[in-house]
């Protein structure tokens, strides 16, 4: 599974919407609108807003529109239809994700959807659509029967073996035969069984006949062969799952008729023709399987209503005793993350992969060397330039230099420390690798460079500050605080860097290596600006020996405001827009009095620098948690 994330399962198949989510093998199941399944159905109100997870009403309303179900759309989303099936599956999808967001809180990293089996190419390319409009990662798909079976048997069917699913949970029942494999199941056939009849419309029409009151009325019905009334329909479906456990379940008839008694007899008598062309079905499906009875190894089967006969007729036609997963609203859900568990491993990062070795070369250190070069050389001038005031030529009374200027010297020489931390996890001495010893992986690499960036640039700040103070022989806290505290925000930065690159995923390695190395070239830019605006300033080399400061100043202040426009922003764009701009700007403004705030402001580029480094790193390696965040805000709905 992905850092940082959940693994989150929806059954689209079922009469009910169920979802599941695993987090840290843990399976969760999701609550929807209060309840642990959810309703097809979806309304569109007259705003065009979305309302997922609506049962269908008794009446139509006339300003909004309610659809059924959007899975049954999807074939036909390429047709234009009045409404657009993808954004309502899209809809939907996005509430089943924002509920269990709430009820985990972890984003979601995994997303598993169960399909019918008819499902080819196009309509699974919908689904991807729907997904990606809704915010999610793109689905890994699992049909029902497959879900049922990794359910059913846990996994503990050998490969080869076959199995028949019978799932009568929706009408048609659907039959299926599939073979186990060692990367999940292979469908040999499958096939719906379609009656003449449907057999709650049976059971409506016999109650109704049951219980008129005249030949008249029964003449009527028998003209009128599949009542629609909803309501009817469904209180004989409620009526059919209370006989699974009882002899006797009443049903409301419509008015003005008394509510009638539903009996497991009536039952059986209106299933005998379905029950005759599910074992024609059955045999049927083994045929077109080219498989017989001894070759089945498990028979599953599930019913949302109670079907009397049924297993038996399954066991008759087999020779083997139905698993019966009746009850199980998430079995569905739960099968399809047995079966993906694999598929949604954690990915491949960097703390499990191993770069090749390569031959450390001269140029491969030509960063590190720049930039070591540059902070020195800020260093030195900046202690070389230094009025000191002494009395008696003996005690310092007073000194005065470029405090930040010691600051960019403090933080070079933490680019530096950066520059070196970036050709660990790339670049090895050369020489013969010892097959027996293992390797340390780039995650590892990553961590030790940039920890030791961090250590070892604010040690060497630090002794920038020391030796400035022990140069002009006037106490060390001042400089320590600009050497050290320049470069405390980049070891920060280092350290938050060395605790999470190693989670990176490992496609994204190269471009997250691209981006960390040091832009020595905007440093030494920089570098030679400063040495030129601080000579103008005292008047040592090169303006002593040309006479002309304010020309140098000037060349100087347009480096610093070029290289700090190069360090700031990495867009071509706005490099190209405020380069020129700076430099001028800086250029204008120059004087001894402007200089630090000019200098400061390289400091600020060097910090934003390293903080978006940072930022990078934290979102390649928690991929999630912006997504999560924009869902919480409400800003990913597809509506």
């Amino acid at each position: 599974m992905p850092s940082g994330g959940t693994r989150l399962s929806i059954d689209l198949t079922s009469s009910a919407i169920a979802a599941t989510v695993d987090r840290d093998g843990t399976r969760i199941p999701v609550m929807l609108n209060g309840r642990i399944v959810m309703p097809h159905g979806i309304v569109v109100d007259p705003a065009g807003q979305l309302h997922p997870g609506v049962a269908e009403p008794p009446e139509p309303s006339a300003d909004h529109l309610f659809i059924r179900d959007p899975v049954d759309l999807v074939h036909a989303a390429d047709a234009k239809p009045p409404v657009d099936a993808i954004h309502l599956l899209a809809g939907q999808l996005w509430h089943v994700a924002d509920q269990a967001v709430r009820q985990v809180g972890v984003p979601v990293a995994a997303l598993t959807v169960t399909i019918p089996s008819s499902w080819g190419p196009r309509r699974r390319g919908h689904l991807t659509d729907a997904a990606a409009r809704a915010g999610l990662p793109a689905p890994a798909m699992v049909t029902a029967p497959a879900a049922l079976a990794a359910f059913a048997t846990a996994g503990r069917v050998t490969d080869g073996a076959c199995l028949l699913i019978c799932d009568a949970e929706r009408h048609p029942i659907t039959l299926t035969v599939l073979q186990v494999r060692p990367d999940g199941y292979q469908e040999l056939a499958t096939r719906q069984v379609s009656p003449s009849r449907d057999l709650d419309r049976d059971l409506a029409q016999h109650l109704l006949r049951s219980t008129a009151n005249d030949a008249s009325q029964r003449t009527e019905i028998e003209a009128t062969p599949e009542p629609a009334d909803t309501a009817l329909l469904q209180s004989i479906r409620q009526a059919r799952t209370a006989l699974s456990t009882q002899e006797r379940a009443p049903v409301l008839l419509p008015a003005p008729r008394p509510p009638a008694v539903l009996t497991r007899n009536d039952v059986a008598a209106a299933a005998q023709p379905l029950l005759d062309e599910a074992a024609i079905a059955v045999q049927g499906i083994l045929d077109a399987a080219d498989i017989g009875q001894q070759h089945l190894s498990h028979v599953i089967y599930r019913e949302a209503g109670a079907i009397p006969g049924l297993q038996e007729h399954l066991a008759a036609v087999t020779g083997q005793t139905p698993t019966a997963l009746n009850g199980h609203s998430h079995a569905l859900a739960d099968g399809a993350l047995a079966l993906t568990a694999a598929h949604h491993q954690r990915a491949s990062t960097a703390s499990d992969t191993a770069l090749p070795r390569v031959r450390l070369r001269i140029r491969d250190l030509t960063s590190a060397i720049v930039l070591g070069a540059c902070s020195l050389t800020v260093l030195l001038q900046a202690i070389l330039t230094a009025d000191v005031t002494t009395i008696n030529t003996v005690q310092v009374v007073g000194v005065r230099l470029s405090l930040p200027q010691l600051g960019i010297a403090g933080a070079l020489t933490m680019l530096t420390a950066f520059a070196v931390a970036h050709l660990a996890p790339t670049t090895w001495l050369a020489g013969t690798p010892d097959p027996a010893t293992s390797e340390p992986t780039t995650g590892h690499l990553i961590r030790r460079g940039y920890l030791a960036a961090a250590i070892g640039g604010s040690t060497a700040a630090a002794l920038y500050g020391l030796a400035t103070g022990t140069a002009v022989q006037y106490g060390y806290e001042p400089y320590l605080k600009w050497t050290l505290g320049s470069a405390l925000p980049l070891a920060a930065c280092a350290a938050i860097i060395a605790a999470t690159a190693p989670r990176i995923a490992t496609p994204q390695l190269s471009s997250w290596l691209a981006r960390t190395r040091p832009a020595a070239l905007s440093a030494a830019i920089a570098a030679v600006g400063i040495c030129l605006m601080r000579a103008a300033i005292t008047l040592t080399p090169p303006v002593d020996l040309t006479g002309m400061p304010g020309l140098i100043g000037s060349a100087g202040t347009a480096l610093l405001g070029i290289a700090t426009a190069l360090t700031a922003s990495r867009s071509r764009t706005i490099r190209t827009i405020t380069a020129p701009g700076l430099a001028i700007g800086y250029a204008i403004v120059f004087t001894s009095d402007t200089s630090s705030a000019l200098l400061v402001g390289y400091l600020f580029a060097l910090t934003w620098w390293a903080v978006q480094l940072a930022a990078y790193t934290l979102r390649l390696a928690y991929p999630g948690t912006g997504q999560a965040l924009r869902r919480l805000a409400g800003s990913s709905h597809p509506a």
